[in-house]
């Protein structure tokens, strides 16, 4: 039996999803150990094997596909916590990095402070040669400046040098002979050039990328190989059968493919969360418009799936550094399970952004954590129980949670525990609600047309309060919630994206042969790519785009672009799409305006069948619960009497009216009053939402 592995290292727990190809499925939750990513990854292989009365050997010799999603590019970002990189740049051009766009983050706030560099000034080293914007060479390289680069980063112990000299997009030579160069001069650091990493125009976010990647290479290097040789030692063996790491972009790739472009393994953990939104939702309401939203230990993390594919952005930042290249754009707030409730100077209940993790944890883990968390929230509220976490694994401890919400909220601000606790979830409910609207309606979306997915261990208790408070009428709940993320790794293609720049106007002479010729020369490199992995052209699906826009912009607009011919009609085509989507995002169009032509992009993807996930029995009219009790119901400000109900124990075509609490092993459900539940034929759980 076939399996599919999804691995996810999340802040507060490591998932990892089992999908067979008879449709069965597990989820495991394992305590995330940021001191050592690997062992946690272990001990949840061990456990998964124990619950399906198997070895992890075992398990790994009979796994076809295994995907990891890391945290560690992005935390060694976000803590600074990386090596000691070098930039080399154009003569006269090295702080580009520093000065960026001449914009604060937050213009308007004169206390801030501009963010550290990742790479300081002295490092920061000028190398005389100039290529124009036209391609040609004006200066050449001087190669005995680029060895005496080398030498002072030898000096300061670098361990990773990025290149990015200006218009290298358009002619790379002076780079690739300056990498040639660092690798003699410094034998075993890692070298990145801008023109392999980021080929598009915009100096900053081109340097910044290959700083980043840079930055972080040293870091997944050792881990990623470390990584795999651990699966080839635990059983994965099988010569063509190699791990696969999840990627920003969302899809994944073979180790050595990110290495060469590191900057795709940053922010790449949520990115999962739209191929395991449209492996359910297909019996939704609208199975092309979704939102999905992950409620994980730590933060919330939320996307959108329009038209049948996740929204993209090239302007994703962290640490307040653009990583440029094109990825699923997520929005995280820091609203989990363990985000804490606190008071802030003038006397309001505040919930996050920080987190209690998986160390300590919430305060009734009962492993020395003493601040009040949502998690605590929901246990003292009734909406989870005691007995019931991670598939009764762990006992939570209801006297901790009502200590530390007493001690921290609700004495100082002069409530019971209870309402201290109902303001907590209330908080935390209007906090994940704004995120949820900041990707849609500020966006000229609509979230009323499109189905909430939730996944995430603490997804299902917020989801249905959530829905209510935005007008969204299905809401739909994985089996495998617990491990949203980790199922998507499990079932999501492999992708290799590309672009180049081809600069012109839709209305140009000769444009269409221009455009012609560039896409199929990315096509051909992306299909050489993808073939190599072992996809066959039936398997294979290309998908191209254009990022342009109206003379005189400075911003551009990314459209799809149809398949067929290049001719005028597809330029005609073309030009409607750019002009509805741009009224769409910005509220006008240009219609007289022609659209200038930036940068071709191509994604190809290569994907094998995914197993429909099933619950076996038959519905069984009335439901009997297992027990009742109080439970306080966000959407009717007021703690009811509440069916609690086994989640294992139910099979598609069973409904379930509220006030009710569905546990399942890796999560809780909590069912409004008057809203349905109804489960799916692949055990999911269709809320239909009283509006």
């Amino acid at each position: 039996m076939a399996n599919r592995i999804g691995i996810d290292i999340g802040g507060t727990f490591t998932d990892i999803v089992m999908l067979r190809d008879s449709g069965q499925f597990l989820v495991y939750k394992e305590d995330s150990t940021p001191d050592d990513p690997l062992r946690a990854i272990s001990q949840g292989l061990a456990g998964l094997s124990d619950e399906i009365g198997s070895t992890v050997e075992d398990l790994l010799a009979s796994t076809e596909i295994l995907v990891h999603g890391q945290t560690m590019a992005t935390n060694a970002l976000i803590q600074r916590a990386g090596p000691v990189v070098g930039l080399l740049g154009t003569e006269g051009f090295r702080d580009v990095l520093h000065l960026g766009r001449g914009l604060k983050p937050e213009r308007f706030n004169i206390h801030l402070q501009k963010p550290e560099d990742f790479i300081p000034r002295f490092l920061r080293l000028g190398i005389p040669g100039r290529i124009t914007a036209t391609g040609a060479e004006e200066t050449p390289l001087d190669e005995a400046a680029v060895r005496e680069a080398a030498e002072t980063f030898r000096q300061h112990q670098v361990k990773a040098v990025a290149i990015a000299y200006l218009w290298s997009i358009l002619d790379p030579t002076h780079e690739h002979r300056t990498a040639e160069i660092i690798r003699e001069e410094m034998p075993g650091v890692d070298v990145l050039c801008s023109s392999d990493i980021l080929p598009e125009i915009r100096e900053w976010e081109r340097t910044s990328s290959t700083v980043l990647s840079a930055y972080i290479a040293p870091i997944i290097g050792k881990y990623l190989r470390a990584f795999e040789l651990e699966m080839q030692n635990k059983g994965l063996a099988n010569e063509y059968l190699k791990p696969l790491i999840m990627q920003v972009n969302g899809g994944c790739a073979a180790i050595p493919d990110l290495l060469a472009r590191p900057v795709n393994a940053i922010a790449s953990g949520p990115a999962a969360g739209p191929a395991a939104g449209a492996h359910y939702a297909s019996n939704t309401k609208s199975p092309g418009r979704l939102i999905i939203a992950d409620m994980g230990g730590t933060s919330f993390d939320v996307c959108l799936l329009k038209d049948g594919e996740p929204v993209m952005s090239s302007d994703i930042k962290v640490a307040d550094q653009p990583i440029g290249v094109n990825g699923v754009e997520v929005l995280s707030v820091g609203a989990g399970g363990g985000s804490i409730g606190w008071i802030d100077s003038g006397n309001s209940l505040r919930v996050g952004p920080r987190s209690a993790g998986s160390q300590p944890g919430p305060a009734c883990y009962g492993r020395g954590g003493v601040e009040p968390a949502v998690t605590d929230a929901n246990l003292v509220t009734g909406r989870m129980a005691a007995g019931a976490f991670l598939g009764g694994r762990r006992s939570l401890d209801m006297d901790l949670a009502i200590k530390a919400i007493d001690s921290y909220v609700a004495t100082p601000l002069g409530l019971d525990v209870h309402t201290a606790a109902a303001g907590i979830l209330t908080i935390v409910n209007s906090n994940m609600a704004t995120a949820i609207r900041a990707v849609s309606t500020e966006r000229g979306i609509d979230p009323r047309d499109y189905v909430l997915v939730a996944g995430g261990g603490a997804g299902g208790l917020h989801a249905a309060e959530l829905a209510k408070m935005l007008g969204i009428g299905e809401v739909l709940i994985p089996r495998s919630a617990g491990g949203l993320c980790a199922f998507g790794m499990a079932v999501t293609p492999v992708r290799h994206d590309s672009v180049r720049l081809s600069h012109c106007y839709s209305n140009g002479e000769n444009v269409a042969k221009q455009i012609t010729d560039v896409l199929k020369d990315l096509e051909e490199e992306g299909l050489a790519h993808i073939e190599s992995d072992g996809f066959k052209q039936s398997e294979i699906q290309i998908n191209r785009y254009l990022e342009g826009r109206y003379p005189g912009q400075v911003h551009n607009l990314t459209v799809p672009l149809a398949d067929g011919k290049i001719d005028d009609d597809f330029l005609r085509n073309l030009e409607s799409d750019f002009h509805a989507e741009h009224e769409r995002r910005f509220t006008y169009a240009m219609r007289d305006q022609p659209i200038e032509c930036i940068h071709w992009r191509l994604a190809v993807t290569g994907s094998r069948p995914v197993p429909e996930g099933k619950v076996n029995g038959e519905a069984r009219g009335e439901l009997k619960p297992t027990g009742h009790r109080m439970a306080f119901m966000a959407s009717i400000n007021a703690e009811v009497n509440t069916s609690v109900y086994s989640g294992d124990a139910l099979v598609a075509g069973d409904s379930i009216t509220g006030p009710a609490i569905v546990e399942f092993p890796t999560t809780t459900v909590v069912v409004s009053p008057e809203d349905q539940l109804t489960v799916q034929a692949d055990g999911s759980s269709l809320l239909t939402i009283a509006l």
